[in-house]
């Protein structure tokens, strides 16, 4: 299915300054703010639940404040398809930054809102911060030569997980001393730092060709990466359990505190942190073709481990064994696309994987909750564990099919 690229060559690097280092690292980061807007709130969802008289993870209450987790996952889908129309207009950066404006504004803004409204604010949220990632992705492809994407891309995952690790306790610590509206207030203070950084220390995108009107009508080139779509869209539909049913399971097992669930999640950042730092090695050790085997492979055992904890530790090991799943998967999809798509076509093609990945988490939420309500939440998981298992053997076949072809000349 994916053809197998060379080792990564060793090119030459034109020296860069600190400042300019800064600069890249912080456009890079995109995936931070959409996992941002998830870990401030996902350790506060069973406070929420508890404050409009929610039971346990079963209850009606408990499946309505996933809505809080599905709405944004519903903007991201929308702001990925509308990403398209802003790169015809606008430069990588400048939407960066006007997306980091709106992310903080729309963000603190659920600090005082009743629950409809604040519904309301997570859907314009992920609209946003689909954007920004898209953004991101386009700003790293014009900006680092080739050979050394796989590793910025792992860096910025990386990257992000550290920071996701530090916003999530941070919200835990905040809703656990001021309430849980309090945590709203995160939004505005990350997007505050990562405009000044970025104000400061890039420099406005190149005038060079962009997508005109006529290339951003080109349904042609974007049907080409239908594969890669495909991938996103499947796997990211197990993969988002992790985000979506956790804090529930955590709470079921008996850690209580907002806080407490916060650092047993940030073990799962952890490991995302060090996976994607390891990408490049993972990258030329198992090959691009058999990635897909090896994350399903690792994502759905921790999924059916982590539905069959008891204690923390058990707990513990089934959330690294998936953060070193998505520590793979986040890097590595975002490497494809950059392969696989033309240059001209990357701000749209980028866009549209952002819509695919949420879509799929966004249908998460939505269908593991009559689940769940009908055979319990650990049932629901051991189930997605299954089906993701079940997808490996079908990854590992196309895998071992696209290593015993020859790729065409010139295919990396």
């Amino acid at each position: 299915m994916v053809a197998v690229p060379p080792d990564e060559q060793r090119a030459p690097r034109a020296p860069m300054s600190p400042r300019t280092l800064v600069g890249i690292a912080t456009l890079s980061l995109g995936s931070f703010l959409v996992g941002a807007m998830l870990t401030v709130v996902i350790p506060v969802l069973p406070n929420i639940a508890r404050d409009m008289g929610g039971g346990g993870s079963g209850s009606d209450v408990a499946v309505a404040v996933q809505m809080l987790i599905a709405m944004p996952m519903l903007g991201l889908v929308l702001g990925g398809f509308g990403a398209g129309f802003l790169f015809r207009h606008f430069q990588p950066r400048t939407v960066f930054l006007g997306g980091l404006v709106a992310y903080g504004l729309i963000g603190v803004s659920g600090y005082g809102l009743s629950l409809p409204l604040l519904v309301g604010s997570r859907l314009l949220i992920g609209i946003v911060a689909a954007v920004i990632a898209a953004a991101s992705t386009a700003l790293v492809g014009e900006r680092v030569p080739e050979a050394m994407r796989p590793r910025v891309l792992g860096w910025s995952v990386a990257g992000a997980a550290a920071l996701g690790i530090v916003a999530m306790i941070a919200s835990g610590r905040i809703a656990d001393a001021y309430g849980w509206h309090s945590s709203f207030l995160l939004f505005p203070v990350i997007a505050g730092l990562m405009f000044a950084l970025v104000a400061t220390c890039s420099a406005p995108s190149a005038q060079g060709p962009r997508e005109t009107n006529a290339q951003g009508r080109d349904w042609r080139g974007l049907a080409a990466l239908w594969p890669v779509f495909a991938f996103v869209i499947l796997v990211n539909m197990t993969a988002f359990t992790t985000n979506s049913q956790s804090s529930f399971l955590l709470a079921e097992i008996g850690i209580d505190s907002a806080q407490g669930r916060a650092q047993m999640m940030g073990i799962n950042q952890a490991l995302i942190f060090v996976t994607a730092i390891l990408f490049p090695v993972a990258r030329r050790l198992i090959g691009m073709g058999l990635l897909p085997f090896a994350i399903l492979a690792i994502i759905g055992g921790g999924l059916l481990l982590f539905a069959r904890a008891q204690d923390m530790a058990a707990a513990a090991i089934g959330l690294a064994l998936l953060g070193i799943g998505n520590g793979l998967l986040f890097p590595y999809q975002s490497n494809l696309l950059l392969q696989r798509a033309r240059p001209d076509l990357r701000g749209q093609a980028a866009g549209l994987v952002v819509s695919c990945q949420f879509l799929a988490d966004a249908i998460n939420p939505l269908v593991l909750g009559p689940v769940i309500i009908l055979f319990g939440l650990r049932t629901a998981i051991t189930w997605v564990g299954l089906l993701t298992l079940a997808g490996c053997i079908v990854a590992l076949v196309s895998g071992l099919r696209s290593k015993s072809t020859p790729a065409p000349a010139g295919v990396a």
